[in-house]
């Protein structure tokens, strides 16, 4: 029974992914649809709107209170629970208002303040890290699919080779061995195939979760790997240029501001209260008629003062204030361990990508080269008898796999450049 062909089984492959819109899709095409329906990105705006929304009210004394009632309301007695007939009794209305002190209510909008600015920041990284994850994902299936056009071809190659063993043992040209090792070759390229189809339909579940149905578009030109914004280079000298160190000032400024509120508070805050109050039930001499009793009402006015007394600062404040100091020396050293980790991790893919693309440099000015010599050598054998046919297709599914090779690299750089192109946020890159 005759097997199929290694290029109806890519074909067959191809076809089990989902189809394809006709129109390609760029990578900058994908950036703009993630950044616009991606409710990662929705979700922090709507947290930095929220933050600074709540910069001003932080720093205002709280709001007064209303407050009413009755006093000295007889519980037992002839007059029991009546707001009239004992002369004690009042009904009284109000307001009281809190006033916290000025250091404690700018260091709660300065905390405020730094909570809105974290936010704005996270903005921004969340926005570079959607882009970068997006143009990994593209990139990992743009390098799949030209993976599979070259593989395609040395399938080709290796239909070829078969055909020539099998003719060649029957003419008794050729060892058993030959047929064996066409067979070994198919069975092997019809894995590495598979592997490229996983590969791809992998990366466009990822992409999917993006920019949706558009992943199933086919990716269009490869972009240029060759250079990257200054800006990546910069932040080698200057690690505070690193986006993601953006939210550490604010965390520090918060923590400062934390310690201010905590030592302040050791300085008492106090309230005013100003009531209206009125007693009804005594009985006086009517001016009408000295004879006659009539009831009579008191109108009271009271203003009174409270002043917190925090006298216990050994047992409450004191160690409040010492635990804001701590924290602030957490936030400094996470600061200083965030500027060493973001510096080297920049540093390790840069060298990723330069190497990469010297070995591309490499792969394409010589490996490849190299192959296609063997390949036009070998040619000039065969055609002078020299040479038999199975060792013309070796040499030409060399050049295939100097090929894949040098692809392989490729992807490597583009790898290291998407994650070093699309570090520093839209808007920022040059």
């Amino acid at each position: 029974m005759k097997q199929p062909s290694l290029v109806s089984l890519a074909v067959a492959c191809a076809m089990a992914l989902p189809a394809f819109a006709a129109a390609p899709l760029a990578l900058e095409e994908a950036l703009a649809i993630a950044q616009s329906r991606s409710p990662q990105l929705a979700a922090q705006r709507a947290s930095a709107e929220a933050a600074e929304a709540l910069v001003g009210p932080a720093s205002e004394n709280p709001d007064p209170k209303l407050f009413l009632g009755i006093e000295n309301l007889p519980a037992a007695g002839a007059d029991r629970f009546s707001t009239t007939l004992d002369a004690m009794t009042m009904r009284r209305v109000g307001v009281m208002q809190d006033f916290v002190r000025e250091a404690k209510r700018r260091a709660r909008g300065e905390k405020a303040q730094a909570e809105s600015e974290r936010e704005r920041a996270m903005v921004a990284i969340q926005a570079a890290d959607v882009r970068r994850e997006v143009a990994l994902a593209w990139v990992e299936r743009h390098y799949a699919e030209r993976s599979r056009l070259v593989l395609a071809e040395l399938a080709r190659e290796a239909d070829l080779q078969a055909e020539t063993a099998r003719a060649g043992l029957a003419a008794g040209r050729l060892a058993a061995a030959e047929p064996l090792a066409a067979r070994a070759l198919r069975a092997t390229l019809a894995d590495r195939i598979q592997d490229t189809e996983r590969q791809a339909r992998r990366a466009t579940a990822l992409l999917e979760r993006w920019i949706g149905e558009a992943a199933r578009r086919p990716s269009g030109n490869t972009p240029v790997i060759g250079s990257l914004p200054r800006k990546v280079r910069m932040i080698e000298a200057d690690p505070d240029m690193h986006p993601d160190h953006a939210i550490y000032a604010p965390l520090e400024a918060a923590a400062e501001a934390d310690l201010r509120l905590a030592r302040a508070a050791t300085q008492p805050d106090w309230s005013v209260e100003l009531s209206y109050g009125r007693r009804g039930g005594e009985y006086a001499p009517s001016p009408h008629s000295p004879l006659e009793l009539e009831k009579t009402n008191t109108h009271m006015v009271s203003l009174m003062f409270k002043v917190d007394l925090p006298l216990f600062g050994e047992r409450r404040q004191d160690p409040v204030i010492v635990a804001r100091a701590r924290q602030l020396e957490q936030v400094r050293a996470q600061t200083e361990e965030a500027r060493r980790r973001h510096v080297a991790e920049v540093r390790a893919t840069l060298v990723d990508w330069e190497t990469s693309l010297d070995r591309l440099k490499r792969h394409r000015d010589e490996l490849v080269p190299l192959a296609q010599e063997r390949v036009r050598a070998a040619l000039a054998a065969y055609e002078g008898g020299r040479m038999e046919l199975a060792a013309v297709l070796e040499a030409r599914r060399g050049v295939i796999e100097a090929r894949l090779a040098a692809l392989a690299v490729e992807a490597e750089a583009a790898r290291a450049w998407a994650q070093l192109a699309y570090l520093v946020p839209e808007g920022e890159s040059r």
